[in-house]
């Protein structure tokens, strides 16, 4: 290795000069469809004021054969002023911290992977007419000025379609509109909405709407293994480093069609991005209210490999003091504070730290046997089932002293085993 103290200045300056090819280039990234509409809703939330709904509009026009020939996307947030338009289309030349925008390639990223742009149209309030520009490249730029229908806001229109963009409207209403209503859920929640996203495909020769969908807050269910209630084992429990925070949300998902029944919840399809299924076991990972990274368990090598054994298990890791996304939003950046956080996680939910309440238990390993249910709980199910059991009603069932805890489980296994002809029962110690 050369000593750096040996350097001397030469008289020879090379001149690095931009290259376009960097917008047609920032298109071959891992994205899929899902990531890519991500990437511009992120640039909307982020552009809009928070004491402001956004309102996000998605369309995909087709022609007669189904085939995509543009995508646009229209919102309300504050637009982009003149001064900061240079700086909005050169890769990186804005990068908010704590944003969704945190890079400032999201918008380049996601138009070149779908296809070339058309217009980029923007207008803040006061303006009468929108800033238009045709192409994104180095230097100057013409801009075009036209009507746009909103006080402030910003429009993409990209044509020269390719193949990732989606036209099948099954695959709309089986995926893409289920995950973006898990991904973006903190901000579609109905009680405290900050996000208004629509997607509908559009037949371009008539401006009809052949499919339109209003995208809702899709959120985890839980099935508390004590409790039989809709909630984690685990709710925000705060996690802290030296230069980190976090919270970690933890539970289990009901195994069957019987636990979303006492829930009084229909049991998700497969497609569901919460359906019991070996690819969706884990812990979604959150970053500035978005969803960066959904069922992560063996990913996050919290535990080794996946298996059946961790189906249900399900939660959130949500990141809030020092973590940052690589330039492709769908991963986190694995440095020391990451790595810090995801061990004590994963120490916690071994039992080898104490969690809530300075609890040490093995989480992973979810039990199942009626020594869990409360005694008050285990007796009221216990009397529903010798009420309405089929094969032999009893016709009058009454629990008139507490169960001893020692007994629970034999004392239900005697009684649905063993009883059977007598027609009345009464629960005593």
């Amino acid at each position: 290795m050369i000593d750096t103290y040996t350097f001397t200045q030469s008289k020879d300056i090379i001149s690095v000069q931009p290259s376009d090819n960097i917008f047609k280039e920032l298109g071959n990234n891992t994205y899929d469809f899902k990531d890519l509409i991500s990437e511009l809703i992120d640039n909307s939330i982020a552009a809009g004021p928070k004491d402001k709904q956004i309102d996000v509009k998605i369309i995909v026009y087709v022609d007669e054969q189904n085939n995509p020939t543009d995508f646009v996307i229209t919102d309300n947030a504050s637009g982009i002023p003149q001064d900061l338009l240079g700086k909005a289309i050169s890769p990186a030349g804005i990068q908010t911290k704590n944003s969704l925008n945190e890079h400032g390639l999201g918008m380049k990223q996601a138009v070149a992977a779908l296809g070339e742009l058309k217009y980029l149209a923007t207008k803040v309030a006061g303006e009468k007419k929108a800033r238009i520009i045709t192409v994104f490249k180095f230097g100057s730029l013409k801009t075009y000025n036209a009507d746009f229908n909103c006080e402030s806001g910003t429009e993409i229109c990209v044509t020269n379609i390719k193949s990732i963009v989606l036209t099948n409207a099954t695959a709309y209403t089986r995926s893409l509109v289920p995950y973006l209503g898990a991904r973006y859920r903190r901000l579609l929640k109905p009680e405290n909405k900050k996000l208004n996203l629509t997607v509908s495909i559009v037949k371009k020769q008539t401006d009809d709407v052949l499919y339109t969908w209003s995208i809702a807050e899709i959120k985890p269910v839980y099935f508390h293994p004590s409790t039989r209630e809709n909630r984690p084992v685990i709710l925000k429990h705060l996690l802290k480093g030296q230069q980190w925070k976090a919270e970690l949300t933890f539970g289990y998902a009901p195994k069957d069609k019987a636990e979303y029944e006492e829930l009084g919840l229909e049991q998700p399809n497969k497609f569901h991005p919460y359906n019991v299924s070996l690819s969706r076991q884990g812990l979604d990972v959150i970053l500035h209210d978005r969803a960066i990274l959904f069922h992560q368990l063996s990913e996050l090598e919290i535990i080794m490999s996946k298996h059946s054994d961790y189906n249900s298990i399900r939660g959130e890791i949500n990141l809030i003091v020092g973590f940052s996304t690589a330039i492709t939003k769908n991963s986190i950046i694995y440095d020391s504070n990451f790595k810090e956080c995801i061990e004590e996680i994963t120490q916690i939910l071994n039992g080898q730290k104490e969690g809530p309440n300075k609890n040490k238990q093995n989480y992973l390993k979810t039990k199942t046997y009626p020594e869990e249910i409360p005694e008050k709980l285990l007796r009221d199910r216990l009397i529903e089932w010798l009420v309405n059991n089929p094969m032999s009603k009893k016709q009058n069932v009454n629990k008139e002293f507490v169960v001893w805890k020692g007994l629970k489980a034999i004392l239900i296994y005697w009684l649905i085993k063993k009883l059977g002809r007598s027609k009345s029962i009464k629960l005593v110690p």
